[in-house]
């Protein structure tokens, strides 16, 4: 068989975010098809908890934390400042131990000491960079870290929000310019990687997680809606702190109502049913609140047309769960590829531009709604046109997943091998 090759893949975010992890699993069996005998480890952020989900692989062997890990911190300003706080002294601590003891300082920690026992260094594709994130330091600290072991580093699948920060633009431009390679996901971040890398240093490239294989589970719930319904709609919500908006509360009962109306004017236009898809349940962020509470917000009447599930499906199984929908309404990026990936025609309710690059990829670009100018009405016209387009979104579809799917394997291929 030969030695294996050892990847590691850092920046990981946790199991409990179904995105997140179907970029990470969409990763693996891309790396998979390229490198035969290979052996991979992960860097996240919930370690014990993502050992027992990943590691029933055979090909992945352990999980270890991320250098930088916030987590678990208590909810609230109070606990998130105190997670701050901690990261940066241990920061501090790690870059000086880095300078005066390097060798013994790997040695004594495992994440370190993986990286340095790697044959090839990945970063998990996703967008934990730019914008007005100061969290996105603790990200590129890791990137940095892995740029030490002078082991090819490929960055795969990012997305850049617009940076509004001066310090955070320096030490992103500085840091991924350490790196082999960076794949975009989507086209604003490739012209801004085109700004300051060497032409052969960067590749546009659609999501991994386009290329997640579903997995069929039975789910008999489905079925017996779909005998008694003309249309299920699948739909994800989410928390969102409105970072432009000068009335964060407001806007966020703002989108929170959209949806309430949106529902209602369906209800008495069509025989239909929405279910809630459970994609990210970590505690600092768990989308099931926002939809009990539209839920409660709904009239009594109404209620039991809203469906919430809490299943911790993969997100393997959620690909396959989408796929037995009509059509789709996402605020979570990821469960738009998904559905888009399965031919579901989708509405984006956009809350980065990492999704308006993603919908624009699939074609899909006129099905987008901004979350800072969310309402029903808008909602209802977007998701109208949907239904009335039904079939010629799905061919569009159909045929451009196919030309995703050749093109992300190939690119990586060519790039890594």
């Amino acid at each position: 068989m030969g030695n294996k090759t050892k990847i590691t893949i850092t920046n990981a975010y946790t199991w409990y975010n179904k995105g997140d992890a179907g970029i990470l699993l969409a990763t693996i069996d891309i790396l998979k098809k390229i490198y035969k005998n290979v052996e991979f480890n992960i860097l996240s952020f919930t370690p014990k908890i993502d050992e027992k989900k990943y590691c029933k692989d055979p090909c992945i062997n352990k999980v270890y934390s991320n250098i930088l890990n916030p987590y678990p911190y208590k909810k609230g300003k109070i606990g998130r400042m105190f997670a701050i706080i901690k990261l940066f002294i241990r920061l501090i601590i790690l870059h000086i131990r880095l300078k005066v003891c390097k060798s013994k300082t790997i040695d004594k920690i495992d994440s370190l000491r993986v990286l340095r026992d790697s044959d090839i260094i990945i970063v998990c594709g996703g967008g934990f960079l730019g914008g007005k994130k100061y969290e996105s330091i603790m990200h590129l600290y890791q990137i940095y870290i892995d740029t030490l072991f002078a082991k090819p580093v490929y960055i795969m699948g990012t997305s850049i929000e617009p940076i509004k920060k001066k310090t955070i633009k320096f030490l992103t431009e500085r840091i991924l310019k350490k790196v082999d390679f960076v794949f975009a996901r989507e086209r604003i971040t490739y012209n801004y990687l085109s700004s300051f890398l060497q032409k052969n240093k960067y590749e546009l490239i659609p999501d991994m997680a386009f290329a997640l294989k579903p997995q069929d589970i039975k789910i008999d719930f489905i079925d017996n809606l779909t005998k008694d319904n003309n249309i299920l709609f699948g739909i994800t919500v989410r928390n969102w702190n409105f970072p432009y908006s000068k009335n964060k509360k407001e806007a966020m009962n703002n989108y929170i109502k959209s949806i309430v109306d949106l529902m209602i004017k369906e209800f008495k236009i069509r025989k239909c049913k929405f279910i809630f898809i459970p994609q990210v349940t970590v505690y600092t962020g768990d989308d099931t609140i926002i939809a009990k509470k539209i839920k409660n917000l709904l009239p009594k009447k109404n209620r039991n047309n809203f469906i919430i599930r809490s299943d911790d499906w993969s997100p393997n199984e959620i690909k396959s769960v989408i796929g037995k929908m009509n059509f789709f309404i996402g605020t979570r990026m990821h469960s738009n590829i998904f559905a888009t990936s399965m031919c579901i025609p989708t509405t984006a309710i956009a809350y980065e531009k990492k999704t308006n690059g993603i919908m624009e990829t699939v074609g899909l670009e006129d099905y987008i709604v901004e979350i800072d100018q969310i309402n029903s009405n808008i909602l209802l016209e977007k998701i109208e046109n949907m239904i009335k387009n039904e079939k010629q979104i799905r061919l569009k579809l159909n045929n451009r997943i196919i030309e995703i799917n050749k093109e992300i394997q190939s690119k990586i291929e060519k790039v890594v091998k």
